[in-house]
């Protein structure tokens, strides 16, 4: 009978308690974390350590240590006052868990960090786990285990730079007609691409030829010779994908290969990220996009040689289809420079099998 009243009383001390509400303690969890990420942009490290306990397990780089709340602010204090953020970005919806009786939480996040400490520019993608306990009806940091994503890792930028730039589909072409002059005079160029191919139309008054460079062939045609060759060199391939300005602007990988953050360095006088990719010949080529809002700036390309390169300016930006794209390319080689003008870019209007075509589209 003893038992029995036992067994009941825990019965009717289990059914008083208050059931869990998850979405109010994930909300209150979120809370806690959002005044870290506040604490950023007002410099406040007491802020920055308020969701804490006194003390927490701090996890990274292999190893685990304490950390004391007192000993971490002055640090983080100098940090935050020589650090401007520019950018605190999410790259992955938060993942927060409550335990079953609503004493234990965890917080998964990720984000990009971007700004100048000391006037230098930094940008870090990171990612981090925290797990909380309610202390005194608090929930608390107890233990954040922290991961940064290698510096080198140039995919996060790239990203960003489709969301700045615009994103084409595996489906998409574009069509891009240009006015240009150059050392040896005027002369027109049309550019056409898919995600597989490039054709090059170029006329000037000595000579007219087609290039077309592709995944299943390629081949050049002198019109004015009539003279069709199916074989041509790597070089004349790259030299096809060094025109098609637009589309390795929106979709670099589809030409190029293994891209790696290299360095901050300054393009047309601006801050800008150096990402340097891989061609077919296993040549380097670098592109340059701005640090600001992650425009790309321009690209330097090998000619001949690994050690010829020409630097390529886009500037003269439109928006056309929610895509940005650029009016006008400079080309500089050493003193010679190159100017294409754009008079007529479309966006998924052009057929594929018009790249294939050896009509003249130039007249």
């Amino acid at each position: 009978m003893k038992t029995v009243c036992i067994f009941l009383c825990a019965l009717m001390f289990i059914s008083c308690q208050k059931p869990i509400e998850l979405k109010v303690e994930k909300e209150k969890v979120k809370a806690q974390i959002q005044l870290v990420q506040e604490a950023h942009y007002n410099k406040n490290a007491d802020q920055f350590y308020a969701p804490n306990g006194d003390s927490w397990y701090d996890i990274r780089g292999g190893q685990v240590s304490i950390k004391s709340k007192v000993d971490a602010i002055p640090g983080t204090q100098s940090y935050l006052n020589d650090m401007v953020f520019d950018e605190l970005k999410e790259t992955h919806p938060p993942v927060i868990e409550i335990s079953d009786d609503g004493t234990m939480a965890s917080y998964i996040g990720a984000l990009i960090v971007k700004g100048k400490y000391n006037s230098k520019p930094v940008f870090w993608v990171v990612s981090w786990q925290s797990v909380l306990k309610k202390i005194d009806g608090e929930w608390k940091i107890i233990s954040t285990a922290n991961t940064e994503a290698p510096k080198e890792d140039a995919s996060v930028i790239l990203d960003k730079a489709k969301e700045t730039i615009g994103k084409l589909n595996q489906k998409s072409t574009i069509y891009a007609m240009a006015n240009c002059t150059g050392p040896i005079g005027s002369f027109k160029t049309l550019v056409v691409s898919d995600t597989e191919n490039g054709r090059m139309e170029q006329r000037t008054n000595a000579k007219h030829i087609i290039l077309k460079q592709g995944k299943s062939n390629s081949w050049t045609f002198d019109i004015l010779n009539q003279k069709i060759n199916n074989t041509p060199n790597e070089l004349t391939k790259q030299f096809i994908i060094g025109h098609e300005f637009h589309w390795i602007s929106l979709r670099p990988e589809d030409r190029f290969n293994t891209p790696v953050f290299k360095e901050f360095t300054e393009f047309k006088g601006e801050t800008a990220f150096k990402i340097e990719f891989k061609d077919a010949m296993k040549r380097t080529v670098h592109f340059y996009y701005a640090f600001d809002d992650y425009t790309l700036l321009g690209i330097e390309n090998p000619t001949d040689t690994e050690e010829n390169k020409v630097r390529v300016l886009f500037e003269d930006w439109k928006t056309i289809k929610n895509i940005k794209v650029f009016n006008k390319v400079v080309i500089e080689e050493g003193d010679k420079i190159w100017q294409y003008d754009f008079t007529d870019i479309k966006i998924n209007t052009t057929l594929s099998k018009d790249i294939e075509s050896k009509e003249m589209f130039i007249k």
